[in-house]
């Protein structure tokens, strides 16, 4: 009976030594309070009187200087450092037993011992798109090669949890954009009757939108619909008909906010003889290039800045070599998925078919009884199809 008790003795002894250790240890990491009315006084002197009222050491460096106008009541000492530092730019940093305080540029001979150095490894961004994003006044605290994933932060506590916490934020994976252009050359006649043939749809789903606009006036059509598919096997058809032809169809892989070009075709050497008998090689492409910018806004709308060129090989004339290029350029906003339709330009086709008899017509003056001349114009329109996709 005697062995419990003096257990239960020991037992509360050891409960009221470690409240109180714990309250003496709580005691010892608490910050002092200040308390105390400033009236335009010297930032120095005001530092130095919240240091006496404390006890704790607060160290000025060359920098510190200014009026201070504050009423501070019981506010926790480093509370009451910030509130008369912040707008003069200072700043402070707490060592073993005492306080440092300066200014917080990199210029000032103390900033080492005031700031704090870490290293960032960017995961899906690079150095150059976090200045492209972060604020001017917080670019004076990194460095780093603006091509590459790794950078370095030096800056005080304060600011340096800002800036982590903002590469947080625009350091995620970049989204990508698949585009789908299909190049076309459509005659004419067709393109006047598209409301009747080409874009004849049975809508079905209501989730099916189309929006058509088209003038003859103007020379200009916009389409955009989610009905790609029937739009390209129409085309298909009109090709096999020979009223089309497709130049391309590309497919552009690119990431949120970036460009892509690509060129399907094929480059030529051309051999020139001037009218001085000089020659000289001439080179240039013919096919179908394609520039474009896209970039995500919202959950499911892009920004498109497109630019689609077709060129073709017409042939020589004297001594030149004619080549016929057709180019739109122009920014979309889209839905995701959904298609648009390019147009503008009308292409001219002039040709001439003649047909004779062998030597009887070459001979002059009966020779226009023995040949025909048949002369044909035709026009095609062209036509760019854009289909961007988030991925």
């Amino acid at each position: 009976m005697v062995k419990k008790c003096l257990i239960i003795v020991f037992m509360f002894w050891g409960i009221i030594f470690s409240i109180g250790t714990g309250y003496a240890e709580n005691l010892l990491t608490e910050e002092p309070l200040v308390t105390m009315l400033l009236f335009e006084t010297d930032l120095r002197e005001a530092l130095s009187e919240i240091s006496l009222q404390t006890g704790v050491p607060i160290i000025p460096d060359q920098t510190v200087g200014g009026l201070i106008t504050v009423d501070l009541q019981e506010v926790p000492l480093e509370k009451a450092l910030h509130m008369i530092l912040i707008s003069g730019g200072y700043t402070f940093k707490k060592f073993d037993d005492f306080y440092l305080v300066g200014l917080s540029d990199p210029q000032n001979t103390t900033f080492g011992e005031l700031s704090e150095l870490e290293v960032v490894v960017l995961n899906h961004i690079t150095v150059n798109k976090v200045f492209e994003l972060i604020p001017d006044f917080l670019k004076n605290y990194i460095q780093g090669n603006r091509e590459s994933n790794l950078l370095t932060i030096n800056a005080p506590a304060r600011e340096l949890k800002r800036i982590k916490n903002l590469i947080q934020q625009i350091d995620l994976p970049q989204q990508q954009i698949e585009v789908q252009v299909v190049v076309t050359e459509v005659d004419s006649s067709v393109i006047r009757e598209l409301g009747i043939n080409l874009l004849n749809f049975t809508e079905t789903d209501q989730q099916t939108e189309t929006w058509f606009n088209y003038s003859l006036d103007s020379n200009l059509f916009i389409l955009e619909t989610n009905l790609y598919g029937k739009l390209f096997a129409e085309l298909k058809m009109l090709e096999e008909e020979q009223k089309a032809s497709i130049e391309a169809d590309p497919k552009v892989l690119l990431t949120d906010g970036s460009t892509a070009e690509l060129f399907v075709g094929e480059q030529q050497i051309m051999l020139i003889e001037s009218q001085d008998s000089t020659t000289r090689l001439e080179e240039f492409e013919v096919g179908v290039g394609l520039k474009v910018t896209a970039k995500i806004i919202g959950q499911n709308q892009l920004i498109l800045q497109i630019t689609p060129s077709v060129s073709h090989y017409l042939g020589k004339n004297n001594n030149s070599h004619i080549i016929r290029e057709n180019t739109v350029s122009t920014t979309l906003q889209l839905k995701d998925g959904q298609t648009v339709v390019l147009a503008g330009m009308t292409i001219l086709n002039n040709s001439m078919t003649i047909n004779k008899v062998p030597l009887l017509g070459n001979i002059p003056i009966i020779r226009w009884l023995f040949k025909t001349e048949k002369k044909s114009n035709s026009d095609r329109e062209f036509l760019v199809f854009v289909t961007p996709t988030i991925r």
